[in-house]
């Protein structure tokens, strides 16, 4: 019996409370790879909430903010599931550390121009672009690179659940050290923060041992193959609309914190890293709870509660005035907005075959982080025009009404195909 074999039973169960509560943790591959995601996520929430601060200051405009933002992660919607599709096992290392490499070179650019006094709005937006490209391809090929390392196959819905728990840690830090770093050191701190944490990760991906399970494919596949799946499938079908709709009315509100805590608590830095700490922190609670074991069956019960909780506290975000209620709002909201992605990316990729998967990464960062996007740029021309509370509760009640039409027809759906 060869040593993979011998370890695949060990690797399942895991040893001791770590082991029993995070199984995944047992996989030397999700182990170095959550090191160098931690870093580089802290540093890519670091250097975007700098930026959003920077470009608040030099103009005061939710639009500029909003089209910023709508750079940095419009890509997602078409090149996400362009380069998913044509990711496999084999390339995936190779595309993440070119991407990391991309990702350095323009953090430099942005230093090199802030230390030269060039870098204007219209430089850090054309940056912002790049960047988002840069991002879109790195979502599919970072989730392959780790899925495909698995010596388990087994422990995938655990190892995307790890993924989002890694990637949390850093999305409730970032934005902390931005708004300590920004008024203290400047924006020029922030982007040199980010080129160490891509070298980190660089490193942390070429020592990730391979190998893992061979896992059947059919071959080569294409988008219209994900799509196809898409369709046939009744979870994929409601979940991915809800999700969505969840990233262009819920997650939207990232545009919206920074005017929230000038306008409404007069300390844009302070309060903009407050707030987007305690959104970090509910994310995290909920990849935590995912991650664990008892993550399947929380996903399984919870996941259609998952709008309505993001509804409740877009609610609460539009009608109070205290401090002490936005920061739990916050916190929930990042909670349910983390738990519906998350649950929906594990299911998914534990129940699609091996040849669509990439494909199907790549659809699912269409549906969550590419319609985001367009939800900045809608938050931010509503939010002009009738206020940050407003907008907030336009977002809740709009939400609402796509949540209970996609559950309507999934039920016709549902029914239709039971009387088939």
């Amino acid at each position: 019996m060869s040593a993979t074999q011998d370890n695949a039973p060990r690797t399942a169960k895991g040893t001791g409370l770590s082991g029993r509560l995070f199984p995944a943790l047992a996989e030397p591959a999700l182990r170095r790879y959550a090191c160098g995601q931690v870093v580089s996520v802290l540093g890519s929430w670091t250097q975007n909430i700098t930026l959003n601060l920077l470009v608040y200051h030099l103009t005061g405009m939710a639009s500029v903010l909003a089209l910023l933002n709508f750079l940095l992660y419009g890509p997602q919607l078409v090149v996400a599931p362009l380069a998913g599709s044509r990711i496999r096992s084999g390339n995936a290392r190779r595309a993440t550390l070119c991407v990391l490499a991309t990702s350095t070179l323009l953090t430099l650019s942005l230093l090199t121009l802030w230390i030269l006094g060039l870098l204007g709005v219209k430089l850090i937006l054309l940056h912002a672009l790049a960047i988002g490209i840069s991002s879109a391809i790195e979502t599919p090929a970072r989730q392959m690179l780790l899925v495909t390392s698995l010596r388990d196959p087994r422990l995938t819905s655990n190892a995307v659940a790890m993924n989002t728990t890694v990637y949390n840690v850093g999305r409730m830090v970032g934005p902390s050290i931005a708004g300590f770093v920004y008024p203290a050191f400047g924006p020029g701190a922030s982007f040199g923060i980010y080129a160490s944490a891509l070298a980190v990760m660089a490193l942390c991906v070429r020592s990730m041992p391979t190998g893992g399970a061979a896992r059947p494919s059919r071959g080569d596949s294409s988008l219209r193959d994900a799509v196809g799946y898409v369709m046939s499938d009744a979870f994929s079908a409601r979940y991915l609309p809800l999700l969505a709709c969840m990233g262009l009315f819920a997650a939207s509100y990232q545009t919206l914190v920074p005017l929230l805590a000038d306008r409404a608590f007069h300390d844009a830095a302070h309060y903009t890293g407050l707030f987007f700490a305690a959104a970090g922190s509910g994310s995290l609670s909920a990849a935590i709870l995912l991650s664990s074991a008892w993550g399947p069956k929380a996903s399984a019960r919870c996941i259609a509660l998952g709008p309505w909780s993001a509804v409740a506290a877009l609610l609460v975000l539009a009608l109070t005035h205290a401090v002490a209620l936005s920061i739990p709002a916050f916190c929930l909201l990042g909670f349910s907005l983390t738990f519906s992605a998350t649950s929906t990316n594990a299911t998914i990729q534990q129940r699609c075959p091996e040849h669509v998967r990439g494909g199907l990464v790549g659809m699912y960062g269409m549906a969550y982080n590419g319609t985001m996007p367009f939800g900045y740029l809608l938050a931010g021309t509503t939010s002009e025009a009738f206020g940050v509370r407003s907008t907030f509760s336009a977002m809740a009640f709009v939400l609402a009404a796509c949540a209970i039409a996609i559950n309507v027809f999934h039920h016709i759906r549902q029914r239709r195909s039971g009387a088939q």
